[in-house]
């Protein structure tokens, strides 16, 4: 068994700290001049606190680490075995995954993520970087146990899934991407497995619960975007910029982050194309588009691309982060869209109509990226999605069915 926090002691951050920024000058320094104006640039940027971040402290976490570790570990061998999220793994790692009491976790789980300034550095697992495997373990077991006939267990486990990426917030948008296959697998489950009607109103508040404001979109891509910059350019960062990363993010992001691969030698041409795009993406992204948010930043992504591609290469990975979340949002209303469509069925005995669809949700949904609404439509038994070029066609099920697959 790994080392839990309680087996050693904790060094103290600042001591930490001083000793990183030792191995850093000596590796980093050796002909290259430390820029005090990109590091007086970049603890501007980072002293400002985005909405949506903030780390949530997580009761009786070391009991939570030690509990939840292994299904770290299996979703480490999950990554190493297969590559499609809904392909079922091999017969070893399946009867872990099929014995491991995972049922009722997600929420503790979801309590560590959140938890981010009480991480150990080295003796825990890494929660984080495996919440989209533990997803897909989730799934995964939703799928065995409903073909098998044990529909409800299989749906807790779904629920479990959607519990990793409720009311999300803190770091960067990668993980909480995961979650469009997520609920890519539970539509397709819907058709063969109908749940029961008190497991479709707690499927609704599920879904629902994943669903993020766009400042909380806007505050992740600045994580992003500042991750990238201490990476690139931490030569440039003295012991001020490594106390107010370690303060913000927490001492493992910080660690991880200053012993990163990345030289981190870049220089004052680099510097202002990433400030630049920095600059035009953050600014009003909260109150336009994210497809404009993109845009925006145009010119210098161009420019980085120009002066060191694979940094060029990073910021494009952060900004397509936002293209995605585009359909992270189609793949949630869609969802919704069905499983309402599914329960007001259940309280009439017929198919409902648009209106009453639209009434159902409330407020009339739109995706951050285009601004554009959904509407719906509810015919011949089959329901409309539509966001402008968007539409997604869902057969509803006749009212009744529930084939069962063949257990693997």
């Amino acid at each position: 068994m790994r080392p839990m926090p309680g087996d050693r002691p904790r060094a103290s951050k600042v001591g930490w700290i001083a000793a990183v920024g030792l191995t850093l000058a000596a590796a980093l320094g050796c002909g290259v001049t430390p820029d005090a104006t990109i590091a007086e640039e970049f603890h501007e940027r980072l002293r400002a606190r985005p909405r949506g971040f903030v780390a949530r402290p997580c009761p009786e976490r070391a009991a939570k680490v030690e509990r939840l570790a292994e299904m770290v570990y299996m979703g480490q061998d999950l990554r190493a075995r297969i590559r499609e999220y809904d392909t079922l793994p091999p017969p070893n790692l399946h009867d872990r995954m099929m014995q491991h009491p995972m049922l009722g976790e997600g929420d503790d789980y979801r309590c560590l993520l959140q938890d981010f300034h009480g991480v150990v550095p080295n003796a825990e697992p890494d929660f984080l970087d495996a919440q989209p495997l533990v997803g897909n373990l989730y799934v995964l077991v939703a799928r065995v146990l409903a073909s098998r006939g044990q529909v409800e267990e299989g749906w807790a486990h779904v629920l479990d899934a959607l519990a990793l990426h409720a009311n999300w917030g803190g770091f960067g948008f990668e993980q909480q991407l995961s979650l469009t296959d997520v609920l890519r697998t539970t539509s397709a489950l819907l058709d063969r497995h109908p749940p029961s009607p008190a497991t479709l109103d707690r499927l609704i508040a599920g879904v629902e619960a994943t669903r993020s404001e766009v400042g909380t979109i806007c505050g992740a891509m600045r994580h992003d975007l500042l991750t990238l910059a201490m990476t690139g350019f931490r030569v440039h960062f003295g012991q001020r910029e490594r106390e107010a990363v370690a303060k913000r993010f927490g001492l493992d992001h910080a660690m991880r982050t200053w012993r990163s691969p990345w030289p981190g030698k870049l220089g004052r041409a680099e510097w202002g194309a990433w400030r630049d795009a920095y600059d035009a993406m953050v600014e009003g992204c909260t109150r336009r588009p994210l497809g404009l948010t993109i845009q925006a930043a145009a010119e210098p992504v161009v420019r980085l691309d120009g002066l060191h591609p694979p940094t060029g290469v990073r910021l494009r990975i952060v900004a397509d982060r936002l293209n995605r979340v585009a359909v992270l949002v189609d793949a949630q209303i869609t969802l919704l869209a069905t499983l309402r469509a599914l329960r007001l069925r259940a309280e009439h005995g017929r198919d409902p109509t648009t209106a009453e669809l639209a009434l159902d949700f409330g407020r009339r949904p739109l995706n951050p990226w285009d601004g554009r609404y959904y509407t719906f439509t509810v015919e011949g038994g089959a329901l409309s999605v539509v966001r402008g070029p968007y539409r997604h066609d869902v057969p509803l099920p006749p009212p009744g069915r529930g084939a069962v697959e063949s257990a693997p």
